[in-house]
């Protein structure tokens, strides 16, 4: 999104408005549209769309877009066909605006003139968020405070890191490297380090295929996120970027509910 459409939302409209821009639920979602509808054609027709998308997203939201011309306004700015655009202005109004469709009067009545449904579930807001993190916060000191806790059994369980991330949504969390964030291509934000924000940028620089060593090396060592990465951090980097093109599998422990690098040997 360019900068001053960026600077005109967070100045003119509520703050729950333009907060919701950097909810994952709005990152989730614009990934679907780009994985999904915007790839194709060489890489700086592809940059065009992507930050067209993220246009049509600020003009919508300062309603220079109205809601009922969504769809159109998708197919002829992305050059999208009538059903792709269809498809992709529901993602919009359902997945990205309707957390907040108190400020979108209508919205419900397009998602389904669209053919779509109205969502069963809200994703939280920043605000819900951050109040939910710390009475999580308060609820671990509670238990730490407690009696000792029931153990838990310890089971290794080995897998690729996607199969792992699926089984086990703790091991997408699982933070790598000790900045506080680092720069994601195409997301406008930047993310904590963890394990599935770290896949994102790697699919999205190196490409969305079977990556070999020496690509691989080029990113852990080259990179500038990884700049300041000491041995230990890239070593567990790279086991993760190799378990993701398929070479290897990596243990999960259940008690410790995170990858256990001590149980792989030197690669």
């Amino acid at each position: 999104m360019q900068q001053e459409l960026k600077n005109k939302i967070k100045s003119t409209l509520p703050d729950f408005v333009f907060e919701n821009l950097y909810t994952e639920h709005t990152f989730d979602a614009n990934g679907k549209i780009i994985d999904n509808y915007l790839r194709g054609g060489d890489e700086v027709y592809e940059e065009e769309r992507i930050k067209m998308m993220k246009d049509i997203l600020g003009l919508l939201m300062l309603k220079e877009i109205k809601l009922e011309d969504l769809a159109s306004e998708i197919e002829k700015r992305l050059q999208l066909g009538e059903k792709d655009a269809k498809e992709v202005a529901l993602i919009m109004l359902s997945e990205i605006f309707y957390p907040i469709k108190d400020f979108f009067p209508g919205i419900e009545d397009e998602i389904l003139r669209l053919g779509g449904e109205l969502p069963k579930t809200m994703p939280k807001t920043i605000s819900e968020q951050f109040l939910k993190r710390e009475e999580e916060i308060e609820e671990m000191g509670r238990r730490e405070e407690a009696a000792e806790e029931e153990r838990m059994a310890d089971t290794t369980i080995y897998g690729s890191i996607e199969s792992l991330m699926t089984q086990f949504p703790e091991a997408g969390e699982l933070v790598i490297g000790t900045q506080k964030s680092i720069a994601i291509k195409n997301m406008s934000v930047e993310m904590k380090p963890m394990v599935k924000y770290w896949l994102r940028d790697y699919k999205e620089k190196m490409g969305y295929y079977q990556h070999s060593n020496l690509e691989r090396v080029q990113y852990v060592c080259h990179d500038k996120n990884t700049r300041n990465m000491n041995e230990e951090e890239r070593r567990q980097l790279n086991l993760i970027l190799k378990s993701f093109d398929g070479e290897i599998e990596l243990p999960y422990s259940t008690k410790r509910k995170r990858i256990d690098f001590s149980l792989m040997k030197e690669e």
